[in-house]
């Protein structure tokens, strides 16, 4: 990413600064920004960068062509611009954006620093799943070897999250991810993690256990993030690599023993306190509450700090009637919300993802849900705490109870069975209607606000888009069914076909007249945002030589949507062999994707014709 800082830099230094861009975006390869005062961009100059495969500039815009990492440039140049448009904003302004950046900085960190545990957590909650089923149906003995290996795979995926969340943490603050491990590992060696009496320097360390908690690790990382890029600045770069560890390590650790960690824990105790508050005072309608707010605790990763909680009530009850059922309802709600985007997501890899974590979800395990498809579709997120909640107050109203702490889902299912050997009482039966009501709530929900914001963008793109009018009357004719497979194939772009009635062509739109043939038959057109149009009369008129054709505009004249372009003789074109159908394409389809089509059989010179954005 440092070489695209230098770009971005360079860019700048080369357009004449921030100040003098008015508007910037960008397409499948190409940077595009519109100058103030285009007589400060050197081209020249940028061309020499390695980075940029070339230039473009078309009167107040300017085109910089990066590739398929324009992307990452255009995200960096606008944080640039957004800089310069905060120095002019007024302070109220200035302060929603900052919250914004801020509030979109956490959730990428959250997102960046647990998604690279997911397979762990996974493959330890899928166990423990194959472990209760083992137990209750299959008669596998707790005290035998294959019990022992499987409960050690489930045990050990959880007990040693920090350590996989430190490397991961420090991977997504930009420190050395061994260093966030390290970290990790000395919470939860046995003479740190849950340990009594322990001092540092005379200075009291508050007993705190650390293993399967991911708050205390995270504000570790956090603190050594700045340790290490501090002492990246002023520890000499000969003796760096043995001593900026050392320094790192020995600072960052104490601290957090001392502070941040049991700062973590009592911000998680503080979690579960209020749940506990809210479930002695407001009964089902609680477990409706958690089940609904499930998703937001799983994202920050705080739902650990409900465990406490849970273990408090197995230990009293044998059972678990609050934390557990909720998050029952919740984390099949999560997945049929994802399953919900696969059946209207267009995308086949956005599908397959959707699909893979919608059982995964439902099964149990919630993360892959969550951080790769939920925080990505709002409505999706909406429906699960919709289902989780609806799930949650069923759950909380029939009293449901879990029997064992595994990872709520249709895998835990066993776990609802009560331990008394009573067999499949009304609890059970309780769960697969949880189940089944959080799902089919969730499901229905994401669809109906998945289909409703497709809508509402649809609306919103067709507002912004620039229409293309019909510049002949005449029939629609497809694309797809013209007698040319250079059109036919789309090979010049995408866009419609007209069979004219009239012999007269009109602008689509306002723009300026950017190519015409001394044949006559074709010319291009150039509009709004930069859309480039090519209306093309007849199939192989290029051979009339210009014959039954009239000009009647110039190259780079400025025209008018309705101004007559090109007058034709219909019956003498016919009459020498020819056919009319006239192509009207978006020859830079790549940039500009066409969206919309008319759905009449036919149209008048000026009617709508096609939009593209």
């Amino acid at each position: 990413m440092k070489k695209y800082d230098e770009l971005i830099q360079f860019i700048i230094d080369n357009i004449g600064g921030v100040g003098n861009v008015s508007s910037a975006n960008h397409c499948a390869t190409r940077l595009r920004l519109k100058l103030k005062d285009t007589t400060q961009f050197n081209e020249e100059k940028l061309k020499e960068n390695p980075l940029i495969l070339g230039t473009v500039k078309r009167e107040n815009e300017v085109q910089i062509i990066i590739g398929p990492d324009v992307p990452k440039v255009f995200s960096l140049f606008s944080v640039e611009l957004e800089k310069n448009n905060d120095m002019s904003a007024s302070p109220d302004v200035k302060s929603q954006k900052n919250l914004k950046a801020y509030a979109l900085m956490v959730v990428d960190f959250i997102s960046g620093t647990f998604v690279p545990v997911l397979p762990i957590l996974v493959a330890a909650g899928l166990v423990s799943a194959v472990l209760n089923i083992g137990v209750t149906f299959f008669g596998l003995s707790n005290e035998s070897g294959t019990y022992a290996v499987l409960n050690a795979v489930n045990n050990a995926g959880f007990y040693f999250l920090p350590v996989f969340i430190g490397y991961s943490a420090a991977k997504k603050a930009g420190i050395d991810g061994m260093m966030g491990m390290f970290l990790g590992t000395i919470l939860v060696h046995s003479l740190i993690n849950g340990a009594e009496g322990l001092s540092f320097l005379g200075l009291s360390i508050p007993q705190t256990s650390y293993n399967t908690t991911t708050i205390p690790v995270i504000f570790g990382v956090l603190f050594m993030a700045f340790i290490d890029k501090l002492a990246d600045r002023v520890i000499p770069q000969a003796i760096k690599y043995f001593f900026k560890p050392l320094i790192v390590i020995l600072i960052t650790v104490p601290i957090t023993l001392l502070f941040l960690g049991p700062l973590g824990n009592v911000f998680g105790g503080y979690i579960a306190s209020s749940l506990s508050f809210l479930y002695a005072k407001l009964g089902w309608l609680s477990v409706g509450l958690v089940g609904a707010i499930t998703p937001l605790l799983v994202m920050t990763g705080t739902n650990q700090a409900l465990f406490p909680l849970v273990f408090a009530m197995m230990a009293d009850f044998g059972y678990d009637s609050f934390v557990m059922p909720a998050m029952l309802a919740a984390n099949v709600a999560v997945g049929a919300a994802a399953l919900g985007i696969s059946l209207i997501e267009k995308n086949t890899d956005k599908r397959s993802l959707a699909v893979s974590a919608g059982i995964t979800g439902v099964m149990g395990i919630t993360e892959p849900a969550i951080f790769g498809v939920l925080i990505n579709y709002k409505s999706a997120f909406a429906g699960a705490v919709i289902g989780g909640g609806v799930g949650g107050m069923l759950a909380g109203l029939v009293q449901l109870k879990q029997y064992a702490i595994v990872s709520p889902g249709i895998a835990a299912i066993p776990t609802f069975i009560p331990t008394d050997g009573s067999g499949l009482n009304s609890n059970f039966w309780f769960s697969i209607a949880v189940i089944l009501l959080s799902m089919s709530v969730s499901l229905a929900s994401t669809i109906l606000l998945e289909k409703r914001r497709m809508k509402q963008e649809k609306v919103e793109k067709a507002d912004q888009s620039v229409k293309i009018l019909s510049p002949v009357t005449g029939t629609v004719v497809s694309l797809d069914n013209v007698n040319d497979q250079m059109f036919a194939e789309k090979l010049l772009g995408d866009g419609i076909a007209v069979n004219p009635t009239t012999g007269t062509i009109v602008s689509p739109f306002d723009g300026i007249v950017i190519m015409t043939t001394e044949t006559k038959h074709a010319i291009g057109i150039r509009g709004e945002n930069g859309v480039e149009v090519l209306i093309h009369i007849g199939i192989d008129t290029v051979e009339l030589g210009g014959n039954y054709f009239d000009l009647l505009v110039k190259e780079n004249q400025v025209v008018r949507a309705g101004d007559e372009l090109v007058s034709f003789d219909i019956e003498k074109i016919h009459a020498a062999g020819y056919e009319l159908t006239t192509p009207v394409v978006v020859t830079n389809t790549a940039e500009h994707e066409t969206f919309a089509k008319t759905i009449q059989d036919s149209v008048q010179a000026g009617e709508y014709l096609f939009s593209v954005n």
